[in-house]
């Protein structure tokens, strides 16, 4: 994994709190997490907005969370091919910058609410496989690369979920009156953040002081919740930025 930049930025922060006279949970705090999530976006949109919204931050991290469109959304459906090679350049392009890169595989979706919004016959596969080709293509890139890789595909898989109508991650009409099934609600949101977290502790020794971005479509984004496109209320952007400022 590509650390120099990583190295170089903790002994800045190490500096400025033995300047400061900041605690380590201080220091924490000024941790700067953005919301650069957009509803409806795919692979290739992200491609097309990565200078503007992402490298002209000069963020220190971004976590990329991107799929479900290519591959769920019959008006923007691409091969798994395709999104492969856009994840590819993708990715290529923000370490070409010097810019550390966590991808994390899109949730499971429940396809009684799937199939209500799009043709079921429109799909090469069905649409769990889809979404299982879309996390190996993601795992084969993280280890060409040595990229972090949250699994969020398979953790949500064996737990068991969605299960229809019944659990309390994925948006159904029993948990929010929403005939969703593919958004996140505030505990999904709170579950993806944790995973996220969890991987950042693990791949980087030092979350104090860098600039985070979240990127990707409309569950980074955080739509139908309290604060959609922030970082705050119940985006998973917002719950990352509280557990870093916490130090949990």
């Amino acid at each position: 994994m590509r650390v120099n930049r990583q190295l170089g930025i903790r002994l800045f922060w190490s500096t400025c709190m033995l300047l400061l006279g900041l605690t380590a949970a201080q220091a924490q705090e000024l941790a700067d997490v953005q919301n650069r999530g957009i509803a409806g976006n795919s692979s290739a949109d992200l491609l097309n907005r990565v200078d503007a919204d992402v490298l002209s931050y000069q963020p220190d991290l971004v976590v990329i969370l991107v799929g479900t469109n290519d591959l769920l959304n019959t008006k923007k459906m691409v091969s798994v091919a395709d999104y492969y090679r856009n994840m590819d350049q993708l990715t290529d392009r923000l370490l070409q910058h010097d810019v550390q890169v966590v991808l994390v595989s899109p949730p499971t979706v429940d396809t009684v609410y799937l199939f209500e919004r799009h043709d079921a016959s429109r799909f090469p596969q069905p649409p769990m496989q889809l979404l299982a080709l879309c996390r190996d293509t993601l795992q084969v890139i993280c280890r060409e690369k040595e990229l972090p890789f949250v699994d969020l595909f398979s953790h949500l898989q064996q737990v068991g979920i969605p299960c229809h109508d019944q659990d309390d991650i994925i948006l159904n009409e029993k948990n929010s009156g929403r005939r969703d099934g593919v958004h996140l609600t505030p505990k999904g949101n709170r579950l993806l953040a944790w995973l996220i977290y969890e991987q950042l502790k693990e791949s980087f020794t030092d979350l104090a002081g860098l600039k985070i971005v979240c990127f990707g479509d409309s569950i980074t984004f955080g739509v139908f919740l309290d604060g959609e496109g922030t970082t705050e209320g119940d985006t998973y952007p917002a719950v990352l930025k509280q557990f870093i400022q916490d130090g949990i």
